[in-house]
Parts: structure tokens; C-alpha cells; sequence
């Protein structure tokens, strides 16, 4: 049905969107008093016009303008086409639109016009943007206060726990004090001989074994009570594997614990904190080390390799100690939970390392039998800032 110039006009400016009747060529037939305002031209001034002389998008560098013609984009999918975009209104002010594009189909399968329907988005996509603002400040602020309570709580759970740590570190300190006295008796009494050479030697061994004690017990200290952000650094997983066994060289030579690396080379670089994942490593050496003392066997494996096409990396930490019994090992990650006699320890280096292993985006996991040995498996990735930060 054909209707009347005059009708199709009265329908179009009781529409308040931004209506065009454009033909096949592109230039504008129809419009409505909405789009005329929004342009600020006469309707003379715009019939007969291409669109893309009429219709100015915003072509700055932040803006959102679309390299695709909608009509273009109609024509190809034989469907109408829905778009956001851009355009600047008779100020050169930039407007948010949101345009719909219907191509008019003749009987003989030809598009005899397009009818493009657009409506300001503006003061929508303002409140979006203000709303994802304040979204985004909110939840940063709830994550410092997260922060704020976890760091208080920590504190709380470390006035409790001073009594004990004085007494672990005391117990150490004593020992060293009381060998640092009978050396200097022994000097000043019975003078130096191969004797009281090798008494000597054996002293400064225990002095080194308590004062690596006390050293383990306020580095988990320090790491636990930690507020601080991680700062992240590229590093060398293997490399930073066989500077923790120089440091702890002696340790295990005099516990006879033998070592078996199998290190998958040209592995990719991690991202995270090197002094925090050193911190794990010398806590799962330092547990292995102590579970086989009373070991017939002692051997550690440290074992790494690749993942997940080299996304990520797998280090497995295996002894041959007594195991964990299946009843508690889904608690050896809780701060303070120990099994080891008062005075051997507090229970916070485990709690440590499954809190790096947390702030990295890593995962850690733990398979121990009874007598038979302990193995953690640890999975970190080579690029930290998808994951938790």
C-alpha cells in the first residue's frame, strides 16, 4: 500500500529515533524532524544527499568509529544489521548510536531502499560507564579492606602465637649459647688439639643446624605477617632450583639426604616473585630434609618440566620420609597445625607456602602414604597477570 507523501511525514515525526530512507546508491530519500535536529540541517539540505556526507562519524583516535558500512554489511547478509557507533551531532559534540539498518526487498529479489533507524545512546552508555566506574572502585576498595582484615587477623593470630615462638627461639638460642660457652672451656681448660678439633667441628655444625633453625622460623615469620604487593619479575625456574640447593648444601650433606634432579631444560621463563617461590623451595626441602631423619633411604627428587604447550610449568618435590597420615593431610596448609613435638616448630611453613603458591595464581597438590614418602606438585604459570595479583 502507497501511502501519501503527507502521511508517511506525519508518521515519521511522531518518531522520536532518527529515521532515514536511503536508496540503493546510498543517498538519502526520507528523513524524520529527529534526525534533521540532530544534524542541524534543513531537510533540503540533506534529500538527496550521500549519507556518509550527511552522517559524520567521529573519527578521533579513542573513538569507536566503524570502518564497516552498515548498508554494506545488510547487503551481504541479506538481514538487517545492528551496530554502535559514533557520530558527531550539529556541534561537533560526539554521540553514542545505536543504528539499525532494514533493507526493502523488491519481488524480484533486488533492495529497493534501506530504512535505517538510529537512536542517542549517550546518556545510557555515560551511566554505564559511570556505573562500571564505580564498580570497579568499590570492588577495589572492598579488596583493600579484604586485605586490611586478613592483615589485622594475621596480627591477632600472631599475639597468640608469641608465647610459642619465643619458646622455639629460645630453645636454639640456648643450645647455641651453651656450645659457644663449653668452647670457650675447653679452649681456655685443655688448649686446642685434633681432639678438641673435631669437637669443635662437630659444635659449629649444631650451632649452624639451630641457627638455620631459628633463621627458617622468622623468615616464615616475616612471610606470613607480609602486607606488602608481590613484585613480579621474570625468572629461570631451574636456576633459581639450584641456587636453593647451594644454600642448603651442607644441610643435606650432613643429614646424607642424596639429591636426584631432573630438570627439563630450555624450560620458559615464569613470572612471579623469585624471592617467594625461593621461599617455597626452602620450606619443601627444609620438611623433606626433617621427614627423613629416621629414613633407611634418604633421596629428594626435584623434578621439573613444561605444561600445557609451555603456558605453564610443573615442579614435583618428592622424599622418601615417613608420609603423612591420610586423616591430616587435608590440614597441613592451615596456619599453625603441626605435628612435630613443642619446640620443633610452629606449623607456618607449609601455611607459608600454600600462600605464595595462592598470591602467584598457582595451584599446589600433595600425594603421601604412611611410611612410604611425600610428593607436592606445584603448577605456575608463565604468565602471572591472568591470575591472581
Amino acid at each position: 500500500m502507497n501511502l501519501p507523501e503527507k502521511e508517511i511525514q506525519t508518521i515519521l515525526s511522531g518518531i522520536k529515533d532518527f529515521v532515514l530512507i536511503i536508496s540503493p546508491e546510498k543517498e538519502i530519500m526520507e528523513t524524520n524532524e529527529a534526525f534533521l535536529k540532530q544534524v542541524g540541517c534543513s531537510r533540503e539540505n540533506v534529500i538527496g544527499r550521500k549519507c556518509f556526507e550527511v552522517l559524520k562519524e567521529d573519527t578521533r583516535e579513542n573513538s569507536n568509529c566503524q570502518s564497516i558500512c552498515p548498508l554494506e554489511e545488510a547487503i551481504k547478509n541479506k538481514k538487517h544489521c545492528r551496530v554502535e557507533l559514533t557520530r558527531l551531532d550539529s556541534n561537533g559534540e560526539p554521540r553514542h548510536t545505536e543504528l539499525t539498518v532494514f533493507p526493502i526487498w523488491e519481488k524480484k529479489g533486488k533492495i529497493s531502499k534501506f530504512i535505517e533507524i538510529s537512536r542517542d545512546i549517550t546518556q545510557r552508555k555515560l551511566s554505564e560507564d559511570l556505573l562500571v566506574k564505580k564498580v570497579e572502585e568499590r570492588t577495589h576498595q572492598l579488596k583493600e579492606t579484604h586485605e586490611r582484615l586478613l592483615h589485622q587477623d594475621k596480627m591477632a593470630s600472631l599475639g597468640k602465637l608469641s608465647s610459642s615462638v619465643v619458646h622455639e627461639i629460645n630453645n636454639p638460642v640456648a643450645g647455641i649459647l651453651n656450645l659457644v660457652m663449653l668452647s670457650k672451656r675447653i679452649l681456655k681448660e685443655d688448649g686446642v688439639d685434633q681432639k678438641n678439633i673435631d669437637q669443635f667441628l662437630q659444635y659449629l655444625e649444631l650451632m649452624e643446624s639451630e641457627t638455620r633453625r631459628i633463621s627458617r622460623i622468622v623468615s616464615n615469620l616475616l612471610v606470613f605477617a607480609r602486607q606488602s604487593k608481590i613484585e613480579l619479575v621474570k625468572f629461570d625456574l631451574n636456576d633459581l632450583i639450584e641456587q636453593t640447593l647451594l644454600l642448603n648444601a651442607n644441610l643435606l650433606k650432613l643429614n646424607n639426604i642424596h639429591i636426584l634432579e631432573e630438570l627439563e631444560y630450555n624450560l620458559p621463563l615464569i613470572q612471579g616473585s623469585e624471592d617467594q617461590i625461593k621461599q617455597v623451595l626452602m620450606n619443601l626441602i627444609s620438611n623433606a630434609v626433617e621427614s627423613m631423619t629416621n629414613s633407611r633411604k634418604k633421596r629428594m627428587t626435584i623434578k621439573t618440566f613444561s605444561k600445557q604447550n609451555q603456558s605453564s610449568i610443573g615442579l614435583m618435590i618428592k622424599d622418601t620420609g615417613s608420609g603423612i597420615p591420610k586423616n591430616i593431610v587435608s590440614k597441613i596448609f592451615e596456619p599453625f597445625f603441626t605435628t612435630k613435638k613443642k619446640g620443633k616448630g610452629v606449623g607456618l611453613g607449609l601455611s607459608v607456602v600454600y600462600g605464595i603458591i595462592q598470591d602467584h595464581g598457582a595451584k599446589i597438590y600433595v600425594d603421601s602414604n604412611p611410611d612410604e614418602g611425600t610428593c607436592f606438585s606445584i603448577t605456575l604459570y608463565k604468565d602471572m597477570t591472568s591470575k591472581k595479583t
